[in-house]
């Protein structure tokens, strides 16, 4: 006996809306039904998925693993369907994909346009975050494709990696900061800063790329008052604030936050890294998937040849 889609989509839905009840209403399948598919598939691995509480429905330890394997079985399905369903030329479904700092500003918004005068019909969904989030999602299956900052250190033994440019990472201040016309660290190292880093991760390769700059040239770690999981979040905070972040030099360029932040040109320059379409290596994307992931790419190449 082996698990099928039917119990996953099952186990799924009651595990997002925190009850047989609603999961029901979402599938449009009966109770009983939900409650059946439940049964044979915890009788069949012989383990205890759902526990009941106080506030309903909570998943075991086993169940949470397993919804992490349930997602991406259930993603592929889809992307399965959905591949099908392009190759014979009726272009419809969704793209989940990710970008970082640089390529969002850059090309986003144009390429979605394009993109969208072109597929009508399939849906797009943009996730942001850093670099180390962005390769996560993507081993998961959540995500299709990303354009992230790679570095010889990163780990992408298990993806296809496409070098785009190379990344311009500088310290950005708020303008009318008194450090803004500093032309060493040294000058900075009173400074206070805001890192954006991934949730639950201590050892973040923006927080160690920060230290790292620092520490090479002599200079004690840095001063930051606050870790952050979101680009605007930090921008927001070093645009009102006298704290400093490394970021990409863009931000300061164009953009939203472009009026009120400003680089500082210091000498010494952080660790290099390129600007990389990343993509599962052992399974293809959509077609839809592999259109916009390579209008991206070639964007992004044409404004940075300019």
């Amino acid at each position: 006996m082996a698990l099928t889609i039917s119990q996953l989509r099952a186990f799924t839905a009651v595990a997002e809306h925190g009850s047989i009840r609603a999961a029901s209403r979402a599938l449009g399948i009966a109770q009983s039904g939900i409650t059946q598919q439940l049964q044979n598939l915890e009788s069949m691995l012989g383990a205890t998925l759902f526990t009941r509480t106080n506030r309903g429905i909570a998943l075991t330890a086993l169940g949470q693993r397993l919804l992490q394997r349930a997602g991406a079985i259930l993603g592929e399905c889809e992307r399965a369907e959905q591949e099908v369903q392009q190759l014979r030329g009726d272009y419809a479904g969704e793209v989940t994909f990710g970008m970082t700092t640089e390529p969002l500003v850059d090309a986003f918004a144009p390429v979605l346009m394009e993109f969208r005068a072109r597929f009508e019909r399939v849906a797009v969904h943009l996730r942001t975050g850093t670099s180390r989030m962005m390769i996560s999602w993507i081993r998961e299956g959540t995500l299709d494709f990303a354009v992230a900052l790679v570095s010889k250190h990163t780990d992408t033994a298990d993806l296809s990696v496409t070098p785009l440019y190379p990344s311009d990472p500088v310290i950005v201040c708020r303008r009318g900061h008194p450090k803004a016309g500093a032309t060493s660290l040294a000058e900075l190292a009173d400074c206070t800063w805001v890192a954006t880093r991934s949730p639950n991760l201590t050892d973040d390769p923006q927080v160690n790329r920060l230290s790292h700059l620092l520490e090479s040239h002599g200079l004690p770690p840095p001063k930051i008052i606050a870790t952050v999981e979101g680009l605007y979040e930090t921008l927001h905070l070093v645009g009102a604030t006298d704290c400093l972040s490394l970021e990409s030099s863009i931000v300061a360029k164009r953009g939203p936050f472009a009026s009120t932040l400003t680089s500082i040109n210091v000498r010494e320059r952080a660790v290099e890294q390129n600007v990389c379409l990343l993509q599962r290596a052992a399974i293809p994307v959509t077609p839809a998937a592999q259109e916009l992931a390579t209008m991206i790419a070639s964007y992004t190449r044409t404004v940075r040849a300019r």
